[in-house]
């Protein structure tokens, strides 16, 4: 295959890559129908240069992600609908963005443009939040998003609800946040004030959305950022934080009610809308079946099932609103333990690029950019299906590119000294 036909190939997959994540800040149909096409431009250039991209620097990554969707599958044919649990596995597809992410990552072109790509959508659709917040517009909606009890509205920006949304933006502007912070350069530079401009509107855009778990996620990542920074960013940083929360909660009346007489009923067990009233009925449908779960696609049925009516129990759920817990009821335990098990690989992967002194800094950025936004994702989901939502998940698996890109970029500075020498 000719240099010139590769690098067309290359162009033509960064141009569908780069549309799909600027339109992932907004649309997920976009989104996806831009994604399947650079998976397919991808794959044929797997075919005509017959190049293994699923990098063995990422082997045990990679081994973790096969680990976790054998027991995906194992668990669909152990199920009683083998079939409807096999097609709901059709969402495993997008971690097919990671190796899609990492190639194209490895070109300094590509890579600044990709981010800039998402900087621009997250400033756009952070400017149509604030403003939807305050005036209820929804863009292609026919209807407008919750009204909130000051009068202002429950930002979604063009998600259908405001929770994908919150969870969506705090996990991206917490990602970018970090690589523009942690630049030692002057921020004005490098397009650095736009990250951090992105940054800033999709925290205040994630606050606005009155999505409490994604608002409560916020300070650890930032924290986390200024500790990576240094002792005084850290100090500042726990001052800004005390006075922006604070100011948050006496300011914004829904936002006060979410962690204050909202929070009571939702660790009220007599709430059947509260976590802990559907954490309780999930542990019974793990308990029943801890081995393959009940299934993917099953959930609903089989917590339907435990409701009693008699107490006035009729709400429903298809999800646990925890993904480990999710997990452990639709594959059972082993499949939680598979679950965890590609995070704790992740952050191995992360740390070891972090602490790597012979990358460069701008590669090492990457790792703890990553490591931060996918903190901010995690807390999301502990009370909330956030790996479920396809348009949260589709953001993860390039934030995990992000931080992964390094460590196959230069394989000669990731050799052990002994062998750089022999």
């Amino acid at each position: 295959m000719t240099a010139a036909k590769k690098n067309w190939l290359n162009n033509l997959i960064f141009y569908f890559f780069s549309l799909f994540l600027f339109s992932s800040t907004f649309s997920i149909a976009l989104s996806q129908i831009s994604l399947g096409l650079a998976l397919i431009v991808f794959l044929a250039l797997i075919i005509l240069t017959k190049k293994n991209f699923f990098e063995p620097e990422l082997k045990y990554f990679y081994l973790a992600v096969g680990i976790y969707l054998l027991w995906n599958i194992i668990a669909a044919l152990a199920s009683g609908t083998p079939l409807k649990s096999l097609l709901m596995l059709k969402e495993e597809w997008l971690f097919l963005i990671i190796p899609i992410a990492v190639h194209l990552m490895r070109q300094r072109f590509y890579r600044s443009a990709l981010l800039l790509m998402l900087s621009a959508g997250m400033i756009l659709v952070s400017i149509y939040a604030i403003v939807q917040h305050y005036t209820g517009w929804h863009w292609f909606r026919s209807w407008a998003p919750p009204l909130a009890s000051d009068q202002t509205y429950y930002a979604s920006g063009g998600f259908h609800h405001y929770l994908t949304f919150g969870n969506y933006f705090a996990v991206a502007a917490t990602f970018i946040l970090a690589y523009a912070i942690l630049q030692k350069e002057n921020l004005t530079k490098n397009l650095n004030m736009l990250f951090v401009s992105a940054a800033i509107l999709g925290l205040v855009s994630v606050v606005f959305s009155y999505s409490r778990m994604a608002v409560a996620a916020l300070p650890l990542p930032v924290l986390f950022i200024a500790y990576l920074r240094g002792r005084k960013w850290l100090f500042s940083a726990i001052v800004l934080v005390l006075i922006v929360a604070a100011s948050a909660l006496i300011g914004m009346g829904e936002l006060s009610f979410k962690f204050t007489d909202g929070l009571l009923q939702d660790i009220s067990k007599s709430n059947q809308s509260s976590r802990l009233f559907i954490w309780d009925k999930t542990f019974a449908l793990i308990k029943n079946k801890p081995l393959f779960g009940v299934g993917h696609g099953n959930f609903e049925t089989a917590y339907a099932q435990l409701l009693d009516s008699s107490k006035g129990e009729t709400i429903n759920r298809p999800h646990a609103h925890n993904d480990v817990i999710d997990k452990a009821a639709v594959t059972g335990i082993p499949g939680a333990i598979a679950y965890l098990l590609i995070w704790v690989v992740l952050f191995w992967h992360l740390h070891r690029g972090w602490h790597n002194s012979q990358l460069s800094g701008s590669k090492r950025i990457f790792c703890a950019a990553a490591a931060v936004g996918s903190i901010a994702f995690f807390m999301t989901s502990l009370t909330e299906a956030t790996f479920s939502d396809e348009e949260v998940r589709q953001l993860l698996m390039f934030v995990w590119a992000a931080g992964l890109y390094p460590l196959v970029a230069d394989k000669a500075a990731l050799k052990p000294p002994s062998q750089e020498t022999s």
